[in-house]
This record gives structure tokens, sequence and C-alpha cells, in this order.
């Protein structure tokens, strides 16, 4: 492999890496903010299937 898509490989992990801690940044926030939030979760999941 060359160097370049050694790289991009790289990155490509690191940006999902952040994603992922971002996320669970924001669901820990979320829990410990929000009154109910997992209900909210489930009724919007809910309402996206049913769309």
């Amino acid at each position: 492999m060359s160097r370049n898509s050694e790289g991009n490989k790289f990155k490509n992990i690191m940006s999902v890496g952040n994603f992922t801690k971002h996320a669970v940044e924001n669901f820990e926030e979320n829990i410990v903010n929000q009154r109910n939030y997992l209900e909210k979760v489930k009724e919007n999941e809910k309402s996206r299937e049913n769309q």
C-alpha cells in the first residue's frame, strides 16, 4: 500500500472514533439532563418507522 492510502485509512478510522466519542458524550449528557430521555428516543424511533 502506498503511504497516501495508509494515511487516508488512519484519517477514516480517526473520524469514526471521533464520531462515536461525541455520540456517546451526547447520549450521556441527555441521560443526565433530560427527564424521560429514553422514552423520547423510543417515541422518535416509532414515529420514524411509521413514515
